[in-house]
């Protein structure tokens, strides 16, 4: 249900990159190959991972650094839970599409924070909000590939657009809902499948905060992830109702703690426990909805 090798691979990968990117013995030319390899690696990730500060809102810490403010960014859940220990614990841990980080770099530089800092107790590297930017912009335009949440990813159904509006403005409780009704009054989820059978689960990404399952809203984009991650071509789709799904994933026993929808398009996650309540709201929803609509005919 999980691929926790895959995800070791990564970060170690991108410790190497960031590594080799820092070094000064290294000529002109090797280092800024380096440093395009990084990026490489850290652009396309399908989530960065933030701490939460104090307050009321899901923003995340900055912290001094002499005339520097600095956002510390993390690659992977692991480090930021490490990092958490000194501002709050593991609970303040939490992600977000890299595209919503980029496209506010203009803001987050007139807010004062001067540089973003990954993995600031691992092997870090450092870059200004609005370089990162142009990184990611040069990165796409390239034909390289894509940045999950950027604004150079069209969206491909309404529920691309819900979920960029839903990712503009993290207090818009409209756009975010509206976002979740949809996705819940879908006729069907899509997941990747992992074993045969009876023994048939979702697949689903680890770390140390817990599973989070990988959901999709077309069957399309499931297999498109599948031969991404180089699961190879899939066979069939695992398809359940929202209904179903979510009782499989609040089951007692049952791995995962989250679950991320279109992980390389709108890229949106909730915490499978508050699922229930959500879709009773989007069910009651829908009804009232059939009843306005009973009402005017």
């Amino acid at each position: 249900m999980v691929d926790q090798t895959f995800e070791d691979n990564r970060a170690a990968l991108i410790d190497t990159l960031a590594r080799a990117a820092r070094s000064t013995e290294s000529g002109r030319a090797q280092q800024e190959n380096d440093w395009r390899d990084l990026w490489r690696e850290v652009l396309p990730l399908e989530r960065w991972f933030f701490i939460k500060d104090d307050s009321t809102q899901v923003t995340p810490i900055l912290l001094k650094d002499g005339d520097n403010i600095i956002l510390p960014a993390f690659t992977d859940a692991d480090r930021a839970i490490e990092f958490s220990k000194d501002f709050g614990g593991k609970d303040r841990v939490y992600s977000s599409a890299p595209g919503s980080m980029i496209t506010s770099a203009e803001e987050l530089e007139k807010s004062g924070v001067n540089l973003v800092v990954f993995n600031p107790q691992n092997e870090p590297f450092a870059v200004m909000p609005t370089v990162l930017q142009q990184l990611a912009e040069g990165y796409v335009e390239s034909g390289e590939g894509r940045v999950v949440g950027g604004q150079h990813n069209a969206p491909e159904s309404d529920i691309d657009v819900l979920a960029y509006y839903a990712r503009s403005d993290v207090n818009n409780l409209q756009a975010i809902s509206a976002l979740w009704i949809a996705t819940l009054l879908l006729d069907e989820w899509y997941f990747v499948p992992v074993g045969e059978g009876e023994n048939m689960q979702p697949f689903a990404v680890l770390s140390e905060a817990g599973a989070t399952v990988l959901a999709f809203t077309t069957p399309k984009r499931a297999g498109e992830y599948a031969a991404l991650r180089g699961m190879g071509q899939l066979e069939q789709v695992f398809a359940m109702t929202p209904a179903k799904a979510v009782e499989l994933m609040t089951h007692p026993g049952f791995e995962a703690s989250a679950v991320q929808f279109d992980p390389q398009h709108g890229s949106y996650h909730s915490v499978i426990s508050q699922l229930p309540a959500m879709l009773k709201i989007a069910e009651s929803s829908a009804e009232a909805q059939r009843r306005d609509q009973d009402d005017r005919r």
